[in-house]
């Protein structure tokens, strides 16, 4: 973490529960010099750690409470207050996007897939890490988030994932399974 950060109790404790996913999205993105766009990234404690060495890092989050935590907590990211669906970047401004357990909470997921290809750059990648529903934890959370927390969400299994990116306009896409998710893995 960067001198002067300070993420909350609540950040510093996810973040050591996916410590192993972190690390391993972080070996998927493979950050070092390039400019990266996180998703729903929330406060950006879990971007400042599988971003650590990129040259930008840019948190996308639709939650102004959130995007205000992690700016008072110090997190080494730039945070833009929008949705998924209609990033405010032009396109070709990132090397890597990436979407960390946010992917089912976009109400348009094919709108955010066209997006992310737009603004990647040619030979760019989109990561994107979500429970998959088939999982008896993704069920778990399918019912924690739309029965207990009336959350929106709209899980997409791994192989309907990558045929969505494909038809979004990805050059390439494959799905990899990753303890109770699944990885996408999308080149432009």
């Amino acid at each position: 973490m960067s001198v002067g950060y300070r993420p909350s109790a609540r950040d510093r404790w996810r973040i050591r529960m996916r410590r192993a996913l972190l690390a391993e999205l972080h070996s998927r993105v493979g950050p070092g010099g390039l400019r990266l766009l996180d998703l729903g990234g929330g406060t950006g404690a879990a971007t400042s750690v599988f971003g650590a060495g990129a040259r930008e890092l840019v948190v996308l989050e639709p939650d102004e409470r959130r995007v205000a935590h992690g700016r008072a907590a110090g997190a080494p990211v730039s945070f833009v207050v929008g949705s998924a669906e209609s990033i405010p970047f032009e396109a070709g401004r990132f090397d890597r996007v990436v979407s960390l357990m946010s992917f089912h909470h976009f109400p348009r997921g094919d709108d955010a897939l066209r997006e992310a290809a737009r603004v990647l750059s040619p030979g760019g990648r989109l990561v994107v890490y979500d429970f998959d529903p088939s999982t008896p934890a993704g069920r778990w959370v399918a019912f924690v988030e739309g029965r207990l927390l009336r959350h929106g969400f709209a899980f997409t299994g791994p192989v309907e994932l990558e045929r969505r990116a494909l038809a979004a306009g990805f050059g390439s896409a494959r799905h990899e399974a990753f303890g109770s998710g699944a990885f996408l893995l999308a080149e432009r």
